[in-house]
């Protein structure tokens, strides 16, 4: 008895399907790096002493990288009723002077707070003495949180 045997083999099928499979992989690899999928960008390191009385708002720089602050975005709330306080919710920290402003003026792109140096912030409408203030510093870029902290006002 003789038996019959298929001798095809799928070997070539296979072989072109690893072939295309590898080459849609290389291709996807190097769209990639063309196409920039870089790690996002890093929040400055910084050590923030954030006071706050009946007439102002105070960040003091006390070591780390320097702020830029137009790439910063500070909300402050009151702690009890999560209400703005000030009117502020979201804005940047710009200003001329160093001093804190609502919006960005121009020439002051590059205005940064090193080390050493403060930021204040005169209230429009103070919040009362003992109130507890929710202040949130985030950096714009990276979309980070720089810092976050209770402040009690004094």
């Amino acid at each position: 008895m003789r038996s019959k045997n298929n001798e095809e083999a799928v070997s070539p099928v296979i072989g072109v399907i690893l072939m295309v499979a590898i080459t849609v992989i290389l291709a996807a690899v190097i769209a990639a790096f063309v196409f920039g999928m870089s790690p996002p960008p890093k929040a400055p390191s910084v050590q923030l002493r954030i006071s706050a009385d009946t007439g102002n708002l105070t960040l003091t720089h006390n070591g780390g990288d320097s702020l830029i602050l137009k790439d910063q975005r500070i909300t402050i709330t009151n702690a009890v009723t999560n209400d703005p306080v000030d009117s502020i919710t979201t804005i940047a920290l710009v200003g001329a002077t160093a001093e804190y402003q609502n919006t960005v003026e121009t020439g002051n792109e590059s205005q940064t707070l090193s080390a050493g140096s403060s930021l204040k912030h005169r209230w429009t409408i103070a919040p009362a003495k003992g109130d507890i203030l929710n202040i949130m510093l985030q950096d714009i870029p990276s979309g980070q949180v720089i810092t976050q902290m209770k402040v009690t006002v004094i």
